[in-house]
């Protein structure tokens, strides 16, 4: 049987502060395999973003307190790997495409020498290939007249040529996973649409495994295998994207498909999940959700429930797992 890309055990991340812990991430796990997309969802700080740049360890430590059991990729463990071992990861077997590119290109320096420094540092090439390989990259990803963008700077470009470049930088070279945190946020939805076909399309093409960090359901339906739903930090489902979006068992999966707006007349409007996510210093006793549940019992007040199997496609964390259909009936 083949190794899956990635294996991840009980990642933990706390930030020590003067007001106390916060505690970030607490025990997820996540699998990825050959050539799969797997989603991340959940609402600003949940503890998505803090999980993916874990993974490629882009979170420094201090001020962060990073621990896992388990971290493979390729087969290989990479738990322990130093700062200059991941530098040889990072851009060449596992690379991320981060949600902001005027934050993450270098606004001093042009798009085509940003890419080019990924061929530079991972393979054999003198700048003259590099450069070459760069216009390839870019047209790769459908930016048009590739040779004259390679020498833009990331302000002369719009924000969907701009996340393109951010794109051609994670398929430089072909790695065997991307991290894509939010990839899409600050586009509008036209552009939006177009950046997430064409990642789509790169990654199904090229056999790439694809984590995918979002709040939007409407992506994840378009892009992803399965799904982790996460919520203040902890992994509260796992499921199939079929099962997730037919028969959801967690109430913030459930109301996080009823909060997407409907498009036909018989289901116009939305539901929006009272209450706001706690702050991680200040998480309640229990199953962090109840407050905002309607579901709530004094069990679930009491006592921070498992992650248990419901079927074969499932996990669910909850003491009392529902479901569409169960919902749709009591209501």
């Amino acid at each position: 049987m083949e190794e899956p890309t990635l294996r991840m055990r009980k990642l933990k991340v706390i930030f020590p502060s003067g007001r106390g812990i916060i505690r970030a991430v607490e025990g997820v796990d996540i699998d990825i395999e050959k050539g799969e997309c797997v989603a991340l969802v959940g609402e600003s700080g949940c503890g998505k973003s803090v999980t993916s740049r874990s993974i490629m360890k882009l979170i420094d430590s201090p001020p962060a307190l990073t621990r896992v059991d388990e971290l493979y990729f390729g087969g290989k463990d990479i738990k322990d790997f130093s700062e200059s071992e991941m530098r040889k990861v990072r851009g060449k077997e596992m690379a991320m495409i981060f949600q902001d590119a005027m934050e993450a290109l270098n606004p001093v320096i042009t798009c085509g020498k940003q890419i080019a420094e990924i061929f530079l540092r991972h393979h054999d090439m003198d700048k003259k290939e590099a450069r070459r390989e760069t216009v390839k990259a870019l047209e790769l990803v459908g930016v048009p007249e590739p040779a004259s963008r390679a020498k833009n700077y990331p302000h002369e470009l719009s924000g969907g040529m701009r996340q393109r470049v951010l794109l051609a930088m994670a398929f430089a070279c072909m790695p065997k996973l991307i991290l894509a945190d939010e990839p899409t946020t600050s586009l509008d939805v036209t552009i939006q649409a177009q950046v997430l076909n064409e990642l789509r399309n790169l990654q199904k093409s090229h056999d790439v495994s694809l984590l995918l960090v979002t709040h939007d359901l409407s992506v994840v339906s378009n892009l992803a295998d399965k799904v982790y739903v996460m919520y203040s930090g902890k992994i509260v489902e796992k499921a199939s994207l079929r099962q997730l979006f037919e028969k959801p068992h967690h109430p913030y999966s459930i109301g996080l498909l009823n909060s997407v707006p409907k498009l036909s007349d018989e289901e116009s409007g939305f539901e929006q999940i009272p209450g706001t996510v706690p702050h991680p210093m200040r998480k309640p006793e229990g199953c962090y959700f109840h407050p905002r549940c309607n579901h709530a019992t004094e069990k679930c007040k009491k006592e921070m429930p498992p992650l248990s199997a419901i079927n074969d496609e499932s996990e669910v964390r909850c003491w009392h797992p529902r479901n569409m259909e169960r919902e749709e009936a009591m209501t």
